[in-house]
């Protein structure tokens, strides 16, 4: 490594020798029935008091928020690569993306009553919702029920009933002893995004398990793949320091031991394939994406906002003047589907640093 990069890695690993954060667990959870009610409260409340609420404070770049809201279509949904037909798990990054830029539960009803309200879309009518596979056994998308569930906290959304739900179906495709899930796919994407998720739910003990289970997939590089999980990415790295770094003392001794020497190798994978020490690449080219999630990553296991300069300042450099990321294949527009995965970092923060 060049030293400017080792001058980096010093800084980052610093923080392996600071004493880990307490992690406090609730010893019980709310009765299902009062949560349920409360619940039903508190959404009618938000459903009809949006026009009560104080106005939000300045954010950074506007332009880039208001870029993703628009891109959503009557603001309930982002479209896939074919218009009409909804890219679900996208749509549910780039809520989160909008309330990091201000955008609370009460500014994204569209979305939040299309997504994460009602049954409808991520359960349908016999498991056809966006939360499966239209296979013929309906499986579910592991990946995306924990995704549904860490949204749903961040947001922090009422909707307990339907969350308990996905839970209800994600656990049941979770080996709790191993921590391996049945219908993973994604490699240790679904792994992180379904740890995350069970994490939110304050299922700590079993989101302990699959966080286990992915470390198993770590490379000897010390990154971590997506569909093909021998070839390691900055996205699938960045998101699975997210996922180890949700919790740092939820395991025993050797588990934690595990965890912080993954999370070592990971940051040093890292640091060790960004070009030009400012940005990520993906197939030979630049990627806004790419250097999204590896700046997340970055700052759940502790990166400085000086660290972290570097790269989100290259990730300001991406912007159009309308306020989406340009990339390779949005001809100088921005483009909604890198803006709906970017805007987070590009203000230096983590998707955990979203929670509520």
């Amino acid at each position: 490594m060049k030293i400017a990069r080792n001058s980096v890695f010093a800084d980052i690993l610093r923080l392996s020798n600071a004493p880990a954060r307490e992690a406090t667990e609730m010893s019980t959870k709310p009765s299902f029935g009062l949560r349920f009610y409360a619940s039903a409260i508190a959404l009618s409340m938000v459903f009809t008091l949006v026009g009560s609420q104080p106005a939000q404070a300045a954010v950074a770049h506007p332009s880039t928020v208001s870029f993703l809201a628009k891109s959503m279509v009557e603001g309930k949904v982002l479209d896939g690569l074919v218009a009409g037909t909804p890219d679900f798990s996208l749509t549910l990054e780039a809520m989160m993306q909008l309330k990091a830029g201000g955008r609370e539960l009460v500014r994204q009803l569209p979305a939040v009553r299309h997504m994460l309200s009602t049954r409808t879309q991520p359960f349908g009518t016999l498991s056809r919702g966006y939360l499966f596979n239209q296979d013929e056994a309906k499986s579910l998308k592991p990946g995306m029920a924990g995704k549904f569930l860490f949204t749903s906290e961040v947001l922090d959304v009422p909707n307990n009933a339907i969350r308990f739900e996905a839970f209800r179906r994600l656990a049941a495709s979770i080996n709790s002893r191993t921590g391996e899930i049945s219908g993973a796919t994604a490699g240790s994407v679904d792994y992180a995004w379904v740890a995350m998720g069970l994490n939110s739910y304050q299922e700590f003990t079993l989101a302990n398990r699959v966080v286990q289970f992915m470390l198993t997939l770590q490379n000897t590089d010390g990154g971590f793949g997506e569909t093909d999980p021998l070839v390691s990415t900055p996205t699938a790295t960045g998101l699975a320091l997210q996922a180890i770094n949700y919790r740092q003392t939820f395991g025993n001794d050797q588990e934690d031991a595990a965890r912080s020497a993954a999370e070592k190798k990971s940051v040093s994978f890292l640091l060790a394939t960004d070009l030009e020490e400012n940005h990520w690449g993906f197939l030979g080219e630049p990627s806004v994406t790419a250097t999204a999630y590896a700046v997340m990553g970055l700052k759940a296991f502790g990166a400085r906002k000086t660290t972290l300069a570097r790269y989100t300042n290259w990730l300001k450099a991406q912007l159009s003047p309308k306020g989406g990321f340009v990339t390779s294949a949005s001809n100088g527009e921005g483009d909604k589907f890198a803006t709906a995965q970017s805007y987070v970092p590009l203000i230096a923060k983590s998707y955990l640093d979203l929670l509520p």
